[in-house]
């Protein structure tokens, strides 16, 4: 059990301080079976790529990219490129078809992807060739992030990098003319032209697989067409071996299998994913406190086939991933939600997982309390992380135009305390800051406040490439402009309106940013240059009502907040120089400091 153990440590998996060696090795038997068997193990090979299914309707593969790679001593091979492509279509209320906010930019742009294996301790690196089908120009590639300190090489149309270790997801950007959809000024708030990537590629590096189902210890059903609803619901282990899987198509399995594709597991299940397999549909819990899931492996499930249904209360699905606590997601590629992403409840642990998704709504990963993120590549269109005291780090993030890195919430939930720690911002897509833009945002009702006990909530390591409006967003829920002091009412937000008692007042804060570089702000149409705001609320909404009904002393206070060695374009935020880029209301702020 010693071997996995550290397999599990360099994999960044961490634990609660308080776990004893005997919850560790139970946690090891939960995944894996029970550890090693008496079988001969395969050797690892220092370079796994996969075989996807490629025909039609199946994965598809790049129209704009041909990835190329070689191992140090051996012969260039070429490795298959898959796409995704845009996904803007919604359900409007009445029943008709309408778009995305920003479907008109999006619907012109591709995402390419090459996952691979990579062992790193065999001293074999990679080398990486790209070619454009397109024809851009390598004269001008980034590749990103820049904290991996890759060389790229590049001549006409092709671009080469070296790789010598795992856990990287590398970002390639042939910045030609040709590879550029312009966003004009005006659009989505934007106070300048932004250049978004028009066929974006992605190279996943993944480290060696530790955690694999274990036949000799497990009861594990391999997925077809034909498998029963009482074999899946007998099986410890569901698993997709390589090809093409569509859920919804293969038809219902009772309560185990719905007719949309609905995959549910019940606790102590896994569902294995193998590299190479390609499954349409989505997973669900079968209750809320489940425990001891896992959705794990080195393939893809997508929720493509699905109707985006944001104003439908009674939506075919919330999420393309549903699990219960103590979940565990590893290695997997989770991608074209047709809303939320990933969502277990609390001490989930999320390992070398990748996220993409298109359109708002496109929330990335949104575990509960007390969960482990480490060494994901996520594109989400929405709020990437709920502070819900999370541990996240080595992370790479690429966002979309909406949603916040971190969201404090949008109601009155007590939540707050999650460590962030090195953690790469490439090719920001934020047009304006709006209401829920920015690294930190909070959209709470006035009866927030962090949680009694929990620790501050810490930013730190923080490196943005690209352009910014700006990356601070906080405030009360922007919907209490709805209400109405006339009739004591808010249409359409009825939570929205003063409280009844000071005792239910709380208030927003306890907040570190420290080591955070920006490369360019660049402000939005709205407010200029002084996009990063601060404030609390005396009164609700744009009203002069107070906060609390007959009251007017009352403050909902936004404190307690340090900005600790937090740069933009090189210069150092301090006191003195705060207000070129921030909005701060003395009235209802305190504490607020600059280091």
């Amino acid at each position: 059990m010693k071997i996995y153990k550290n397999m599990l440590i360099a994999m960044g998996i961490v634990f609660f301080c308080s776990c004893s060696d005997n919850i560790m090795d139970a946690y090891i038997s939960t995944i894996e079976g029970g550890g090693q068997t008496d079988e001969e193990e395969a050797p690892v090979e220092v370079l796994t790529t996969y075989e996807w299914p490629t025909e039609q309707g199946q994965a598809k593969l790049s129209e704009h990219y041909k990835v190329f790679v070689t191992v140090d001593g051996e012969e260039e091979k070429e490795i298959q490129v898959l796409q995704s492509d845009p996904i803007v279509e919604k359900e409007m209320p009445n029943g008709t078809i309408g778009e995305d906010l920003q479907a008109a930019y999006t619907k012109q742009r591709s995402f390419s992807f090459v996952p691979v294996t990579y062992d790193p301790g065999q001293d074999k690196k990679l080398t990486f060739r790209i070619e454009s089908k397109d024809g851009y120009s390598s004269s001008n590639v980034q590749i990103s992030p820049k904290s991996y300190n890759l060389s790229a090489q590049g001549s006409g149309s092709s671009v080469s990098f070296t790789v010598d270790a795992a856990n990287k997801y590398i970002a390639v950007n042939f910045d030609d003319p040709r590879n550029i959809v312009t966003v004009p000024v005006g659009q989505g708030g934007a106070g300048t032209p932004f250049n978004w990537i028009k066929d974006m590629l992605c190279i996943f590096v993944d480290p060696v697989e530790t955690l694999k189902p274990n036949p000799a210890r497990q009861n594990i059903v391999y997925y077809s067409k034909e498998v029963s609803e009482s074999d899946l619901a007998n099986a410890e282990v569901i698993y997709f071996k390589p090809g093409y899987y569509n859920l919804k198509k293969d038809g219902s399995r009772g309560v185990m299998i719905n007719e949309q594709g609905g995959l549910t597991i019940t606790a102590n299940q896994k569902i294995y994913i193998a590299g190479g397999a390609f499954v349409e549909g989505y997973i669900l819990r079968r209750n809320y406190g489940d425990s001891n899931q896992a959705v794990y492996g080195r393939g893809i499930l997508s929720g493509r086939q699905y109707m985006w249904q944001p104003e439908n209360s009674n939506r075919l699905m919330g999420q393309l991933i549903q699990l219960g606590n103590n979940a565990v997601i590893d290695g997997v590629i989770a991608m074209e939600s047709p809303h939320h992403g990933i969502v277990p409840t609390d001490n989930a642990t999320f390992t070398n997982v990748k996220f993409l998704g298109w359109h708002c709504n496109n929330d990335g990963l949104r575990p509960g309390l007390n969960s482990k993120i480490s060494n994901c590549f996520i594109r989400a269109c929405d709020d990437f992380f709920y502070n819900y005291t999370l541990d996240v780090k080595d992370c790479v993030l690429w966002p979309a135009f909406n949603g916040s890195i971190l969201t404090n919430g949008w109601q009155y939930f007590d939540i707050g305390g999650s460590v962030f720690d090195n953690i790469d911002i490439i090719f920001p897509e934020w047009l304006s800051m709006g209401n829920n833009k920015g690294l930190i945002m909070s959209q709470n009702e006035y009866a927030y406040n962090p949680p009694v006990g929990a620790p501050t909530t810490v930013l730190r390591n923080i490196r943005f490439e690209g352009k910014i409006p700006g990356f601070v967003n906080l405030k009360p829920n922007s919907n209490y402009d709805k209400y109405d002091p006339s009739t004591g009412k808010n249409p359409n937000e009825p939570a929205k309106i003063p409280l009844s008692s000071k005792a239910d007042l709380g208030w927003m804060g306890d907040i570190l940013l420290e080591n955070v570089s920006i490369e360019e702000q660049v402000g939005d149409k709205s407010n200029g240059m002084k996009t990063n705001l601060i404030t609390g609320a005396k009164t609700v909404g744009k009203t002069n009502a107070p906060i609390v009904k007959n009251d007017p002393t009352a403050i909902w206070w936004v404190k307690d907040i340090t900005f600790r060695n937090v740069t933009i374009d090189g210069v150092k935020i301090t006191n003195e120089n705060k207000d070129t880029w921030f909005n701060i209301d003395p009235e209802t702020t305190k504490n607020i400091n600059f280091e």
